[in-house]
């Protein structure tokens, strides 16, 4: 269940003019499906798969611009919004067999490839903590990324987040060539304070 509808910022600004950051809803399947495509997922799995996100994430939030809007009109209405961005998180169980306590983490970023470039990733990741610190205040979020992706991880960096390790798999995950970076945005988990510290 997309838990932040009413608790996370409705619409938050970015150099793009008209940018609104909000929780998916039902309703938005077509618009999740279709930046779930961007990223290699063949068209009829992302219809499929995107209802299950909406439902499943506890944070699961759209970026949409304006397609049109008519002289004077402040804000376009939900009809005339275009999806070009996407990013959640979840609560990742822990795992005793590493040590990993429970944590945060970011369910990836998707920006439309016509849409970077005008702030729009930096804001939907911020709106991301932001989401998070709304729901379980003062908890960590973790995000990781392959060690390749610098625009990604300056992205990250310029949220707030530090590097905090280099992995060759996360959670099942194994990073192409075995390097993945990971990420935290607020105290490292396992902190006293942070989750599964003490």
């Amino acid at each position: 269940m997309n838990d932040v509808a009413g608790r996370a910022p409705q619409s938050r600004g970015g150099s793009a003019a008209g940018l609104v950051i909000r929780p998916a809803s039902p309703g938005d399947a077509a618009r999740v499906a279709r930046l779930l495509a961007l990223r290699g997922t063949g068209v009829e799995e992302a219809l499929a798969q995107a209802p299950r996100m909406i439902e499943a994430l506890p944070v699961l939030l759209l970026a949409l611009m304006p397609v049109e809007q008519e002289a004077g009109e402040e804000e376009a209405d939900d009809d005339r919004l275009a999806p070009v961005a996407l990013s959640g998180a979840f609560v990742l169980p822990g795992d005793l067999g590493t040590g990993r306590p429970e944590r945060w983490t970011v369910s990836g970023l998707v920006v439309d490839p016509r849409a970077r470039r005008h702030g729009i990733g930096r804001a939907l990741l911020s709106a991301v903590v932001d989401a998070v610190a709304a729901i379980d205040p003062g908890e960590p979020v973790v995000g990781v990324v392959n060690a390749d992706d610098h625009a990604l991880i300056g992205l990250h960096l310029a949220v707030g987040f530090t590097q905090t390790e280099r992995v060759e798999e996360y959670a099942g995950v194994t990073f192409e060539g075995g390097r993945g970076v990971v990420m935290v945005h607020g105290p490292a988990p396992g902190a006293a304070g942070g989750p599964g510290g003490g």
